[in-house]
């Protein structure tokens, strides 16, 4: 079965600060798999994907406190050059970039989508700057992911976390495809649940969610299938191995399995390129 693995990290690992390097360690990887160097290294990530299974994974850009700003647009496209397995996804954030500015510098970079971390850089999603963002990548056809759930950073307030405050963008924008990275993880899966199950733009992830008690969080799992993408979290999820083998424990039903893991985001992905690639940024009135 193809995977595409829609919530990946990589950058430079000995940059990050001391506690992001602490959550990248935490949980324990396969025999022989050197966090460090796959993270850091795009070959020895796409070898190491690519023999779980992995036929795309999105590669996300974070640059904030707790990666020293150094994960940024460019970084993650540089390090998805060449890479065909690499799909960019770049990062802005208010409170360190020009956010129109950085925003156009990523899309001239070669980014197709957008993660936002309202929570770990402190910033409100809903200001005027950011909804510039979001209109242009509604009009270009960029995909957005937000961090929501409680985050592991250690210098943040836990706010902008719940899927609710993301709801006015949701409304807003209905052609913006949104996709709530970890569906809200612990408190705050039903709101989650709500609004993919309410706006056919909106989209959840699955990284850091047990494999084991997704339909313990997601009840309706059936009926909310078509509006969830796989996401690992790697590496902070840890072993990619374990973490499939709980996919197979877990017994979830083959057609949803085969849904979530390929073809939700195959279908996003595809929609999301077409359009990008028929609506150029001269072609919008800025």
């Amino acid at each position: 079965m193809k995977i595409i693995d829609f919530h990946v990290h990589g950058g430079d690992f000995k940059l990050l600060r001391d506690d992001i390097q602490e959550l990248l360690t935490r949980k324990p990887m396969e025999s022989g798999v050197k966090v460090r160097e796959v993270f850091s290294e795009p070959e020895q990530m796409e070898n190491y994907l690519q023999d779980k299974g992995v036929y795309r994974a999105v590669l996300l850009a974070e640059c904030g406190p707790g990666t020293n700003y150094t994960i940024d647009s460019e970084l993650i496209v540089n390090l998805a050059q060449s890479k065909d397995i690499f799909i960019p996804f770049g990062n802005i954030n208010p409170n360190y970039h020009d956010t129109k500015k950085e925003f156009w510098k990523s899309v001239k970079l070669g980014v197709k989508g957008f993660k936002f971390y309202p929570a770990d850089h402190g910033f409100d999603p809903l200001t005027e700057d950011m909804q510039y963002v979001y209109k242009m990548c509604e009009t270009l056809g960029f995909p957005v992911m937000f961090h929501t759930g409680l985050t592991a950073q250690r210098d943040t307030e836990q706010k902008f976390i719940k899927p609710f405050d993301f709801r006015p963008l949701a409304e807003k924008y209905p052609e913006l495809i949104m996709i709530l990275a970890h569906g809200g993880k612990p408190y705050w899966y039903e709101e989650a649940s709500t609004l993919a199950l309410t706006f056919p733009n909106v989209y959840i992830d699955t990284a850091l969610i047990d494999p084991l008690s997704l339909q313990e969080a997601f009840p309706n799992l059936e009926k909310l299938a078509p509006k969830i993408v796989f996401g690992s979290d790697w590496p902070v999820v840890g072993s990619y191995s374990a973490l499939l083998e709980n996919y197979t424990k877990a017994n979830i039903a083959s057609e949803i399995v085969t849904a979530i893991f390929y073809g939700n985001a195959e279908r996003i992905l595809k929609e999301a390129l077409d359009k990008q690639s028929k609506t150029t940024p001269e072609t919008v009135l800025i």
